[in-house]
């Protein structure tokens, strides 16, 4: 009875021995003049067993932070709210411009780097990684590409 419960216990307490989700690159493009919104990208990797799923993040020096991504609508590209991220067991997911991304509302301004923003996941565990801040022309925007966001 001793070893069942022993045993009980540890499956009970996996969550608590899971891998965190890795996270790399993490930046918050530089707010447009004027506006109180951005977004965040990243690179996320799992390195465990399980899928993790992304549900929420927040940070202090944001007032709403939502999970967004893009979609192709009769060929216009539209941002949309999704409820979650799924990283699957063993595999990366790349929050990027033009695709998946963490949109960020109600900025506290102006922003200093580093900045600390916390992800949640659907097992409850929450990590705080820290981003760093890039213009406009960051990788992959060059001139005229970053306006994506203006509208929303």
């Amino acid at each position: 009875m001793r070893s069942l419960a022993l045993v009980l216990a540890t499956l009970l307490s996996a969550p608590l021995w899971a891998e965190p989700v890795e996270v790399n690159g993490a930046w918050v493009r530089e707010p447009i003049p004027g506006r109180a919104m951005s977004a965040a990208f990243m690179q996320l990797s799992n390195p465990g067993s399980a899928d993790k799923v992304l549900v929420s993040a927040r940070a202090e020096w944001a007032g709403n932070i939502e999970i967004h991504t893009h979609t192709n609508d009769n060929g216009v590209m539209r941002m949309r709210e999704i409820e979650s991220i799924t990283v699957p067991a063993g595999g990366n997911v790349s929050l990027q411009p033009g695709g998946l991304h963490l949109m960020l509302f109600n900025l506290q301004l102006p922003l200093n780097a580093p900045l600390a923003l916390e992800l949640c996941f659907a097992d409850g565990e929450c990590q705080t990684v820290t981003a760093d801040i890039r213009g406009m022309e960051g990788p992959g925007m060059g001139p005229g590409k970053g306006g994506h966001h203006r509208g929303h």
